[in-house]
């Protein structure tokens, strides 16, 4: 009996791990180039404080080769941003902010035409920063 209650055990925790996979998955930053931070002077078009991932719409200008216009910025949780100074109120729309992003690897528009990144830092309007505004990636503090 004991070794039956022992396979039973083992093959509840490999199903577990396995119905864990796609989570992993889910939450993987693979797709963003945390190489790269893309600086980008706009206005904030959307801020949604939400679960899984709080996101940032920002339309702006941004140097070099990478497309101005409207940038989809996603987050990670609300209850990790808190962590790092933020609260639901601290963007709103029409506010003139300075978003740090790492861009998507590769250069694709989103299904609304904008184009990907994943938050680094910015400096609010009234010159306060949350995140990295150093210029480094995500890469290297997550």
């Amino acid at each position: 009996m004991k070794a039956f209650e022992r396979f039973a055990g083992l093959t509840a925790a490999a199903f577990a791990t396995v119905l864990a996979l796609p989570a992993g998955a889910h939450h993987s930053t693979a797709a963003f180039d945390s190489t790269r931070v893309v600086k980008i002077e706009g206005t904030i078009t959307q801020f949604r404080w939400i679960n899984p991932h709080a996101s940032i719409k920002i339309d702006g200008t941004t140097a070099g080769d990478d497309p101005d216009g409207v940038w989809t910025v996603e987050m990670t949780a609300p209850n990790v941003l808190i962590n790092e100074g933020w609260t639901r109120t601290a963007l709103k729309v029409g506010d003139k902010v300075t978003m740090y992003v790492n861009p998507l690897r590769t250069k694709v528009t989103l299904n609304d035409g904008s184009t990907g990144g994943l938050y680094v830092g910015v400096v609010l309007a009234d010159g306060r920063t949350l995140g990295r505004t150093d210029g480094q990636g995500a890469g290297s503090d997550r």
